[in-house]
């Protein structure tokens, strides 16, 4: 015999496939990306809290002001166009800052972590060389899609004392895919 619990929760269960079913029919969307919201949260305009915060940020016209910021070195005003541009320095000290190529090498040996990252700042510099060299291609197989800078006297082989700007300078950069990279290396 079934209990009227056992009655009352089948009826329910059969009520809500019911309810489910009418819904479908006709779903209720979401008012940003229009996709359709499923009937548990059916009393939601949205989707997603992305979606909502999306749409009414939208809406309002909201957008977060850009905070003034200055120079750590000459304290002048630092223009910015974006929120994710957190630079603390203006252009002229990072430009003399990064790109001062005439410092020893032993001066910009990274030390604190790994000894694989000690020259890390010699890398990024040779890369920006590269670029301005306009370096696109494999010197060795000419692959144009992805190419690695190199040295063809490696970091290490200099003395400390030796300048920055004589390990980078374009004789001893080479542009190679990662393949003739690992030859160029391991051979």
């Amino acid at each position: 015999m079934i209990s009227s619990r056992e009655t009352f929760k089948y009826k329910m269960k059969q009520l809500k496939i019911e309810n489910t079913n009418k819904y479908l029919l006709v779903p209720k969307r979401c008012r940003k990306c229009n996709n359709i919201i499923p009937y548990e949260k059916r009393k939601n305009s949205f989707c997603s809290h992305s979606c909502a915060g999306t749409y009414n940020n939208l809406i309002r016209g909201y957008k977060k002001p850009l905070l003034d910021r200055f120079c750590k070195r000459c304290n002048k005003k630092i223009e910015r166009k974006t929120h994710r541009d957190t630079s603390t320095l203006c252009k002229e000290c990072r430009k003399g800052y990064f790109f001062n190529d005439d410092i020893p090498l032993k001066s910009i040996i990274y030390t604190k972590h790994h000894k694989s990252s000690a020259f890390a700042l010699v890398r990024s510099r040779a890369r920006t060389i590269a670029k301005d060299l306009n370096m696109t291609k494999c010197s060795l197989c000419g692959y144009n899609k992805h190419v690695e800078v190199c040295h063809k006297k490696a970091i290490s082989s200099f003395s400390e004392d030796t300048l920055v700007s004589i390990i980078n300078s374009p004789d001893n950069l080479i542009a190679l895919c990662p393949n003739c990279h690992w030859e160029f290396d391991n051979h």
